[in-house]
């Protein structure tokens, strides 16, 4: 699903821009390019990667607020309400739920991410 993964690049993008601002967000994206070998485009579809390599940047609850920005961000992008579970449930737990959703449109269930 490609489009899904675009969508995911432009929440988690627009995220780190808002966050940190125009020069941080730059150089992020540069240490995660020569650390890590991902590219700012490629994070949509290396989301795990991108998300363990933020987590030593920032911490881990750094990394969790901006995980939490970016799926709401997401569903903004997707026009679906979004809706917290439980906290539990992984980001990227929280990711395959949208995604599968987005698959298989009429299956709902009450504890959904995007509604």
């Amino acid at each position: 699903m490609e489009r899904f993964d675009e969508l995911l690049f432009e929440a988690i993008d627009d995220t780190i821009k808002l966050v940190f601002g125009e020069p941080t967000y730059k150089l992020i994206y540069t240490f995660m390019e020569r650390h890590v070998m991902v590219k700012r485009e490629e994070v949509g579809e290396k989301i795990a990667v991108f998300y363990a390599y933020l987590e030593k940047l920032v911490g881990s609850e750094g990394a969790r607020i901006l995980q939490n920005t970016s799926i709401k961000r997401l569903c903004l992008k997707l026009q679906r309400e979004y809706e917290e579970v439980e906290k539990y449930f992984s980001f990227l737990d929280e990711l395959y739920e949208i995604k599968f959703k987005l698959l298989v449109p009429s299956l709902k269930e009450e504890s959904s991410v995007c509604n």
